[in-house]
């Protein structure tokens, strides 16, 4: 399973690339790669200085798919479900005037929810561990791929 140090934004490039390119081997569509590739994006901004890795995996009904880890060193979400609405972190909304400086795309953890297939949060005395994971046949999605 690749896993990379993740120390600054640009560090970013070389998962985005891999991702695209394991989800292509996989089987999924293009559009699907490049939701995987936002889905790393997001993941990699909330986690300058720490660690992301994905691998593939098989489900008995699901198929093919990849899950992604992405673990940083800080504090528990103080609201997990304040921090996965777009335009707000886990204490509350975010000045749209600060939202340039965050880096990242603004969509934040909303969108990794929304482009996965499942999403699981562990905690550890000084860090968390954002576990996703999205099937080539998304589950619950009749006819959709």
């Amino acid at each position: 399973m690749p896993r990379f140090a993740i120390r600054e934004r640009l560090d970013v490039f070389e998962p985005r690339r891999l991702i695209r390119s394991a989800a292509a081997e996989v089987g999924f569509r293009h559009s699907c790669c490049l939701e995987l590739a936002i889905v790393v994006s997001e993941l990699v901004s909330n986690v300058v200085k720490y660690g992301i890795e994905f691998e593939r995996l098989d489900d008995c009904e699901s198929g093919p798919g990849l899950v992604i880890r992405a673990t940083d060193i800080g504090p528990r979400f103080q609201n997990i479900e304040l921090a996965v609405q777009d335009g707000y972190d886990d204490r509350g909304p975010i000045d749209p005037g600060s939202m340039l400086r965050r880096g990242g795309l603004g969509t934040g953890l909303g969108a990794v929810l929304r482009l996965s297939d499942s999403f699981a949060v562990d905690y550890a005395i000084d860090s968390k561990t954002i576990t996703v994971k999205r099937f080539v046949k998304r589950p619950g999605a009749r006819g959709r791929r």
